[in-house]
């Protein structure tokens, strides 16, 4: 009869271990669900205002006149540098859904960037076009990823 106190006492010992370390794993698990959501809304953030941003400075580039073929190719070049480092980052934290429609997009807006280099008024043109629909094919894979509805 002495042994049972101590067995008792050891058996709730290993209970409240179990469920102290069940609940501090499913802590740990919830707020790196959370961490990872904002890294991820950080990172689509940047993606989508990199190429806005470039496309704003092409608009203004566009609208210089006076400028030489070589001061032209380098600004257009310039203002296209700031998407390269939000691209190589989604290579690495997204999922397949959203890379692969933001490749498409970043294709769109280097070929929106050349034609301003030859220059093209790129304005109304076919390449525009493609360039809207694939950051709108972006973003909704993005919000899909962040498990955000259309109406949200």
């Amino acid at each position: 009869m002495t042994w049972l106190p101590l067995f008792a006492t050891l058996l709730g010992a290993v209970i409240a271990l179990s469920s102290a370390l069940l609940v501090e794993r499913r802590r740990e698990c919830r707020e790196d669900r959370i961490d990872r959501r904002k890294s991820k809304q950080d990172l689509y953030a940047r993606l989508l205002a990199a190429p806005a941003h470039t496309r704003a400075q092409l608009r203004i580039l566009a609208d210089t006149s006076g400028l030489s073929d070589e001061e032209r190719g380098k600004r257009a070049r310039t203002a296209y540098a700031g998407c390269y480092a939000p691209r190589y980052e989604l290579e690495v934290l997204a999922p397949q859904s959203v890379l692969t429609p933001a490749l498409d997009f970043d294709q769109r807006a280097k070929a929106l960037r050349d034609l301003l280099i030859e220059g093209t008024n790129v304005q109304g043109t076919v390449r525009m076009r493609e360039y809207i629909d694939y950051a709108e094919r972006v973003r909704t894979a993005m919000r899909a990823d962040l498990g955000m509805s259309e109406s949200t």
